[in-house]
């Protein structure tokens, strides 16, 4: 902060605020240009601050940091609803660290989802990269990724204690993790909506630091369809505060919620993507493991984007040149899968899936898990087959079948061996 310019002989310049704040050194420093005397004085008052007790740290008072958005002319609009909405669903965002071999691994957030007043535990919900060792060289659908079950997880209260977690359950294709705490108090939930949220929608992207300093990026539903390195039920983020933050990481496993303040998504790869997990997958995956304590997911061998995602004048090509104007555009096929032998090709369009059109690629996520739910439990064991039919227009031949495709459950992160790459 540069001094004031003034003459030694104005009458307000010892009532002014001479002194240099040099950030780097944390000290200050006199301008020479005003005196001996003054610079004697200003280092005598240096001095004596120096030697006084450091003051008492008071909250009340404290300049807060991280700062958020809602001072800017962008966020008027939403400034009281959306702090009402951040204040409220703060109360279930907590922070979850792990460590291996007394090593620290990853600090990430989490949120309850669940309590036993029996047991007096609760149930947080996190990312499964809470515990991953290893990222993906390449793809999340090449492979690679590896966890350690056995890390040592912590799960940071909000009124400063932290308490030993238990993994329950990992599931790395829906990069989501189960830990239980055991807490003395019953704790409030939040409410996941079921609808899930509409693109272009307002957002807040909530997490917690390392001191469970609350963490807010104001965002919307973007529109876009997941990309090569991310899963098939992904929204993405568009943020004025972009996704270069190097605290973004702490976001993970964090709270999306709308201005209402209802759960529409759980954040996951801030850093890279800005993307989130919507409700309905949550919802869908907690469901299936309070059933059967396991979540399966049929693999197809094929990797998808919504037609409705693509650029208006590309669906109008399409619309024209096949008269279909939704469903998923198939972008790859796993070489030597079941769907490969069925004659599946990219560029094939998938029109509905046991007779229900799919417009999404959420859509297609939660009914995949669907199709694993089944009153005798058979169908969502690992390694279970399951026969799923197909509607299917070949965009070469120009033509309609219905294909019996046979598909493997499993809740590991599905692999597409890669053929022939589409650009």
């Amino acid at each position: 902060m540069a001094a004031y310019p003034t003459r030694r002989d104005e009458p307000l310049a010892e009532k002014r605020k001479l002194d240099v704040w040099s950030e780097e050194e944390e000290v200050w420093s006199p301008d020479p240009s005003l005196g001996h005397d003054y610079s004697a004085k200003t280092e005598q008052a240096r001095r004596e601050e120096e030697s006084a007790p450091r003051p008492v740290k008071i909250p009340t008072l404290d300049h807060f940091k991280p700062p958020t958005r809602f001072h800017i002319a962008e966020l008027f609009s939403v400034r009281e609803s959306g702090s009402q909405a951040v204040l409220s669903a703060a109360k279930f965002l907590l922070g979850v660290s792990s460590s291996l071999d007394g090593e620290p691994l990853r600090r990430c957030s989490g949120f309850w989802v669940d309590w036993d007043a029996e047991k007096k535990t609760g149930l947080v919900l996190t990312t499964a990269r809470l515990i991953r060792t290893k990222d993906a060289p390449y793809s999340v659908w090449t492979g690679g990724q590896e966890y350690a079950p056995n890390a040592d997880v912590t799960v940071h209260l909000l009124n400063g204690t932290s308490a030993k977690g238990e993994l329950v359950y990992y599931q790395p294709h829906y990069d989501i993790a189960f830990l239980n705490v055991e807490v003395d108090q019953p704790i409030k939930l939040p409410s996941l909506r079921e609808k899930d949220v509409e693109f272009a929608q307002e957002v807040f992207q909530l997490g917690r630091d390392n001191s469970l300093n609350l963490r807010i990026t104001y965002a919307r539903a973007e529109y876009l369809n997941p990309n090569l390195f991310e899963r098939h039920h992904n929204v993405y983020f568009c943020s004025p505060d972009g996704h270069d933050d190097d605290n973004n990481e702490y976001d993970n496993g964090g709270l999306v919620i709308d201005l209402n303040g209802k759960v529409v998504g759980m954040v996951n790869d801030p850093e890279r993507f800005g993307s989130f997990i919507p409700s309905s997958i949550l919802l869908n995956c907690f469901d299936s493991w309070k059933k059967y304590r396991y979540i399966g997911r049929p693999h197809l061998g094929m990797r998808f984007e919504a037609i409705k995602l693509l650029e208006p004048a590309h669906v109008d090509m399409l619309c024209r040149m096949y008269n279909i104007d939704d469903g998923l555009v198939v972008r790859e096929v796993s070489k030597g899968s079941n769907a490969e032998k069925c004659g599946i090709q990219k560029g094939d369009l998938i029109e509905c899936i046991k007779g229900k059109c799919i417009s999404t690629t959420v859509q297609l996520e939660n009914l995949l898990m669907s199709i694993c739910k089944h009153p005798s439990d058979n169908k969502n064991g690992r390694n279970t087959e399951v026969h799923i039919s197909v509607g299917l227009f070949q965009t070469l031949k120009k033509c309609r079948r219905t294909v019996e495709l046979t598909a493997t459950v499993s809740d590991l992160g599905e692999v597409i061996a890669r053929g022939t790459r589409v650009s």
